[in-house]
């Protein structure tokens, strides 16, 4: 009797290793598998959205096998740099882009992929904002709607004087993805308690007076709003039924 439940002892064991390299050897291949389906995933973004490098791709949810066997794949995220967007004439760079694409399918070997909604959030810096505006814009500090303001010091010729002072504003985006400024406020260098008359005051405001295109985004995104922080102004988009190939 020792012996048989010896036996029987060393036949669990054995099973119960068999078993740990099974799940050992499926986890792996799970592990290559997505590796290899967000590499191609990265090439086909790359060459459908015209990207001067691939972008990293990241397909999230475990076990990975068993959304290729549905082919749907719940939630892939994916960051992309060194985009530019705008007219031909004045385009600016956009420093990074980091988007979500939810009910992802693949078509054929990855040679295409269709997205059910993608969610973007991209960054233009203030050095890249000012070359496009021509003004040195910074921060100006937040508003109540938490959009934030821009500024930039500037100066004004009138009467042969040269008048110096602050002009801020808010960002706003038309649907025809036009960068333009609202809510422009004017402050005079030295100017409290003296009354500025008004020609200098929209000289000011003129500064702020133009529209810039920010079209361009890759999967059609579309730009709802813009968020002026202490880094840059930031960009959120979306986009539905999204294919790429």
């Amino acid at each position: 009797m020792p012996a048989v439940t010896a036996r029987r002892r060393h036949r669990g064991r054995g099973l119960l290793i068999l078993l740990i390299v099974v799940a050992v050897l499926l986890v792996a291949a799970d592990r290559i598998a997505v590796v290899v389906a967000e590499r191609k995933v990265a090439s086909r973004v790359q060459s459908s959205q015209n990207l001067a490098t691939a972008p990293s791709v990241t397909i999230e949810g475990f076990p990975f096998l068993t959304q290729v066997v549905a082919n749907h794949y719940p939630k892939v995220k994916l960051a992309a740099r060194g985009l530019t967007v705008g007219d031909s004439g004045k385009r600016v760079t956009v420093g990074s882009l980091t988007a979500q694409l939810g009910g992802v399918r693949a078509i054929g070997n990855y040679t295409g992929v269709t997205a059910q909604s993608v969610s973007g959030a991209a960054t233009i810096g203030y050095s890249e904002l000012s070359r496009l505006v021509g003004l040195d814009l910074s921060y100006a500090g937040a508003t109540s709607d938490g959009n934030g303001r821009v500024q930039a010091n500037a100066s004004v010729t009138a009467l042969g004087q040269t008048v110096r002072g602050t002009v801020a504003a808010e960002l706003k985006v038309s649907t025809a993805q036009v960068l333009s400024f609202s809510q422009v406020q004017v402050a005079i260098s030295g100017g409290v308690g003296v009354s500025v008359p008004q020609s200098i005051t929209s000289q000011f405001q003129s500064l702020l007076a133009g529209q810039y295109s920010l079209a361009g985004l890759p999967f059609g995104l579309r730009i709802q709003r813009l968020q002026a922080g202490p880094s840059g102004v930031t960009i959120f988009a979306t986009a539905h039924d999204v294919s790429l190939g």
